[in-house]
Formats: structure tokens, C-alpha cells, sequence
């Protein structure tokens, strides 16, 4: 491909290369998947400044889980342009796929999403089939691409030329929201994602919002590929809830937000809306509330807009290392709101991490300990262990704390539910120890919290076979029955 060419497209075939396999395990009957979201954007972009072109979307793991359903998506789509969304976890999907389509479709190859962000031009050679990474923000510079305008004039792209690879300066970010369009739904079965689990593991229509892009944070272990932190209208974000109520018969919508409550305000606002409204909705808080900054006030408009799901980040209850990964957190105040919380009998997950540089067993027992001062534990047991993905701060950090530049990169090819490695100042034993006294205490190995969990989610309307589905994939075996969760004493 010329780099003055102006690529000539009306068929673009978007993949989300996500593994999920990768994550809950392989041969387990049960995943989690959830449209996705950034392709559904770009599509409904693309259609705005390109009519003429016809999209088509596929979660790789989900619609072509082998080669060969894959290989027959690109025969009889035969797109011109095939564009693959990535993080870095996924990497190994993102080869496949491109691999595939290079040797199957002499379509231009695309690569966004995080993993560009993070790996630049270095990624091109972990890609070889790859022509073209869009950087930052995929909206208008996808929108350019499909428009015809040559290479070196797209912002926020990096190419290959003359054997090297070019990169042309970001393109500006999106600063009104609520000037782009709603994501695509027409373009995904929800159908099929309602027969999978979500992002709260449960069955439903699933409707996921993204209602501000960015963070005002700057915690050291988090990638952050905005700049600038911006956030669609209460107004915007109200309206494209009622469209997919009344178009698509939606009522369960997953936030996913890096931090939803960054302006308690506007978050109020959109509760009153749907409050007002009178529209019978579920909401849930797939990703980390700032507990520090919820109030009472807002989780009891939240609750009777309809959420039952909220999760909070805290990460780790030692405050040397709440500086040290500039996370900042107030615990007590952290604490009053996940006990508040807990007392309204809706889901609440605690997102706790250990394996941070210089932490010490004393510092990581301190999480635990924490943790036992609240009313319930965390209804997900997650403690995970931290992994060093590029791209992030923490990085840098572990190295001046004089750590193996091989261990970071050995640790980034893991999620962060694996088993781990072992730190310089937390030796394996030691996280062996601190990972199994958190499930005695707080999570799968303690029958009377796996029992509280599960009567909260009967509480708040999941079903039976949502709830053994939810738990055959935390425990990584199959649950025949809701009963074989629950202690003996209450059976």
C-alpha cells in the first residue's frame, strides 16, 4: 500500500480480539461477554461520515472461536478493510486474527484500541501483517481512514514506509461527548450476548455505558490512554438509556466508566432522570466507584434508580503504599460508605490488589485486616495479584525499587485472577499465604460468605442458574446446583 494511496473502502469488518478463554479458563462452558462497546462507537462514527460503507462486527472469541469460522466470516464478507480492537493481554488473539486475515483476504489491516497506546512502534513487529495503528482516541481518525484521506495526513495513526515505521502526530481528543453518536446496537445479536454471562455475571439484555472517558487520577498500576478527562451531559447519557429501552427492550445497563462518580453532581442528575422517568431499571457498577467521594446521598438515589452492583476500588489499606501508587484513598471514609452501602442489601464489591514494589508481608496483612472491619466481605472475592502491564507508571517504579526487567514482563502475560510469581520484598510463600488466609476469611473457601453472597443475589433478582453459572466460573468447576453453595447448616 502506497502511503499517498487513498484507501478505496465499502466493506470494513471490525473485530474485538478477546479471549476470553484466556481469563476464565480453558473448556469452562461459561464466559463472560459483552458487546463491544468501542467498535459499536467507531461503526456508528464511521456511518456518519461515511454512509456508503458497510460495517460488520465480531468478538473474535465469541463468533469465530477457530480458524475456520473465521477464514469463512472474511469469504463471504470480503471486506476491504478489516479493523482488530486489542489490549495488551489479548495480544496472542490479535496475532491470530491477523494472521488470518492476511493469509485469507488481501484486506488492509487496522490495529487500535490500548495495546497501540502501549506498545507503539514495537508493536508492528509483534504484528508483522499489520499495515496501519490508530493511537489515542479511535473515532475521527477511523473516520478519515474510511474517508480516503491519505497516510501522512491522518493524525493518530503509525504506518509502515520504506521498511520503517512512521509515526504522525495525535489527533486532538473528542472534547463534547455528546457530539458523537450513539453506539451501534443494530450491529451486534444481543440475542446472543443475553445467553452470555455480563459483566455482573448474570443473563440479560445487555445495554453497557460509557458516560465519560478519561480520569481526573493518576493511580500508577492504571492505564490511561486519555489525556484530558471528559464527561457526556446527564441530559445525553439519560437519552441514549431510553433509546435502547424503548428500541431494544433494554433494562439492565453495566457502567463502565474508569471512575462514574468523578462529578457526584452530574451522577445525581442522571439518577433523577431515570428516577422521574418512572423506567424500571437494573444498573450496574461493573467498574470502580471512588469510595472516598460517594456519599450516602448518592448511593441512595443510585439504589432507587435501580442499581444493585456497586464496586469500589481500594486497592490496599497500607497508606505508604497508597502513596506510593498515588491512589490516595481515604480509608475512613472509604470504609463508612462500602459499610453504608452494604447495609441497603445490594451487591458491593471491594477491589483489592497486593504485589506492589517495596510491600512487605506486614503491609499487604494490613488489606486483610482492613477488610475484616467491614460488615460483609467483598461479594466477588477478588484479591488480585498485581501485574505490570506497559504503558503503566508502576513500571518505572519497580525498577527503581531495583526489580528484574524480566519479571515485569513475565507478570504482564498473566491476568490478574493467576497465581503469583512472588515479589523482591514478598516472596511467593508469603503471597501463597496472604492469597489463601483472604479466601479462608473473605471469599471461596469460606462457606458462610460464598452463603451471604449468594442470598444477596437472590435478593436482587438473580436466578438460580445465573448464580451457579456466576460461580462455576470463580471457582473454576462446574456447579450443578445453588445448593452445593450454600453451608450445610443453612441447606
Amino acid at each position: 500500500m502506497s502511503i499517498d494511496s487513498h484507501l478505496k473502502v465499502t466493506r470494513v469488518l471490525l473485530v474485538d480480539a478477546n479471549d476470553m478463554t484466556k481469563w476464565v479458563g480453558s473448556g469452562m462452558p461459561f464466559e463472560v461477554h459483552v458487546p463491544p462497546l468501542g467498535l459499536m462507537y467507531l461503526a456508528a462514527y464511521g456511518r456518519s461520515v461515511a454512509p456508503q460503507v458497510e460495517f460488520r462486527i465480531l468478538e473474535s472469541s465469541l463468533h469465530c472461536p477457530d480458524d475456520r469460522q473465521f477464514i469463512e466470516i472474511l469469504d463471504d464478507f470480503k471486506p476491504e478493510l478489516v479493523g482488530i480492537r486489542s489490549i495488551v493481554f489479548f495480544q496472542e488473539e490479535l496475532q491470530r486474527i491477523a494472521a488470518l486475515t492476511r493469509a485469507h483476504s488481501a484486506a488492509t489491516i487496522v490495529v487500535g484500541g490500548p495495546i497501540v497506546q502501549a506498545c507503539k512502534d514495537t508493536l508492528f513487529a509483534q504484528v508483522p501483517q499489520m499495515d496501519i495503528a490508530v493511537k489515542g482516541e479511535g473515532e475521527r481518525t477511523f473516520g478519515k481512514l474510511i474517508s480516503g484521506d491519505s497516510l501522512p495526513d491522518v493524525q493518530g495513526i503509525l504506518y509502515r514506509r520504506d521498511g520503517s515505521v512512521v509515526e504522525n502526530e495525535d489527533s486532538p481528543e473528542i472534547e463534547n461527548l455528546d457530539s458523537l453518536p450513539f453506539p451501534a446496537y443494530d450491529l451486534v445479536d444481543l440475542s446472543l450476548y443475553e445467553r452470555q454471562l455480563s459483566y455482573s455475571y448474570n443473563h440479560r439484555r445487555q445495554g453497557v455505558l460509557l458516560t465519560s472517558r478519561g480520569c481526573v487520577y493518576h493511580c500508577t498500576f492504571c492505564f490511561n490512554q486519555w489525556k484530558s478527562p471528559r464527561l457526556r451531559s446527564a441530559g445525553s447519557v439519560f437519552q441514549e438509556i431510553e433509546e435502547l429501552y424503548r428500541k431494544y427492550s433494554i433494562a439492565d445497563f453495566y457502567i463502565v466508566d474508569d471512575i462514574f462518580n468523578v462529578d457526584v453532581k452530574r451522577a445525581l442528575s442522571i439518577f433523577e432522570k431515570i428516577i422521574a422517568s418512572g423506567l424500571k431499571l437494573r444498573l450496574y457498577f461493573a467498574n470502580g466507584l471512588r469510595a472516598d467521594t460517594v456519599t450516602e446521598q448518592f448511593v441512595d438515589q443510585a439504589i432507587e434508580a435501580g442499581a444493585v452492583w456497586f464496586t469500589f476500588a481500594v486497592e490496599s489499606a497500607n497508606e505508604e503504599i497508597q502513596r506510593l501508587i498515588k491512589k490516595g484513598v481515604n480509608l475512613r471514609k472509604a470504609r463508612h460508605i462500602i459499610s453504608y452501602t452494604q447495609k441497603r442489601g445490594v451487591v458491593v464489591n471491594i477491589s483489592t490488589m497486593f504485589g506492589f514494589p517495596t510491600e512487605t508481608p506486614a503491609q499487604a496483612q494490613e488489606t486483610l485486616d482492613w477488610l475484616g472491619e467491614l460488615p460483609k466481605p467483598s461479594l466477588l472475592p477478588y484479591h488480585f495479584n498485581l501485574r505490570f502491564f506497559p504503558g503503566c507508571e508502576i513500571n518505572q517504579q519497580a525498577l527503581a525499587a531495583g526489580w528484574d526487567p524480566a519479571r515485569l514482563d513475565f507478570t504482564s502475560q498473566f491476568s490478574y485472577n493467576d497465581l503469583p510469581v512472588g515479589t523482591p520484598t514478598l516472596p511467593r510463600s508469603e503471597m501463597f499465604r496472604i492469597l489463601l488466609e483472604y479466601h479462608n476469611r473473605f471469599g471461596l473457601n469460606n462457606p458462610a460468605a460464598v452463603g451471604t453472597a449468594v442470598r444477596t443475589l437472590q435478593a436482587v433478582g438473580y436466578g438460580d442458574s445465573e448464580i451457579m453459572h456466576m460461580y462455576s466460573v470463580l471457582k473454576r468447576k462446574i456447579i450443578h446446583g445453588v445448593g452445593e453453595l450454600m453451608p450445610t447448616d443453612l441447606q
